[in-house]
């Protein structure tokens, strides 16, 4: 977990993510990351933190590939991601964007599925 955290850290140090963006990753790998699955979820804490971003810096957003998310709204794993997203929701009290929730469910479809691989 420690590469995750230093990772946020970077992205914070050199204004790439903004202090809300941090603080709600920490708050989601507190959550959800083990220590065994850290590398699970790079990709995921990355997106996380470059979408909350992005929400508050009103940037354009896009849409994963509806060929990709066919895939993921066919896994057994995409309920478990919609919890996970919709405790970010709550948690941090912010609304995610549907074209955000959707790259969000995919990492935490790939983490979980990967999770399951192991």
């Amino acid at each position: 977990m420690k590469e995750l955290f230093e990772r946020l850290e970077i992205l914070k140090s050199t204004d790439a993510i903004t202090e809300n963006a941090h603080i709600i990753c920490h708050k989601t790998i507190d959550a959800y990351v083990s220590q065994t699955e850290a590398a699970n979820y790079q990709m995921l804490i990355t997106h996380l933190a470059m979408a909350v971003t992005r929400m508050e810096r009103n940037e354009p957003l896009n849409a994963p590939p509806p060929s990709i998310m066919k895939e993921i709204y066919n896994s057994p794993n995409l309920e478990e991601a919609q919890r996970r997203v919709k405790w970010i929701e709550i948690e941090c009290r912010i609304t995610i964007p549907r074209e955000e929730k959707e790259f969000l469910y995919m990492h935490f479809v790939a983490a979980l599925t990967a999770k399951r691989e192991e």
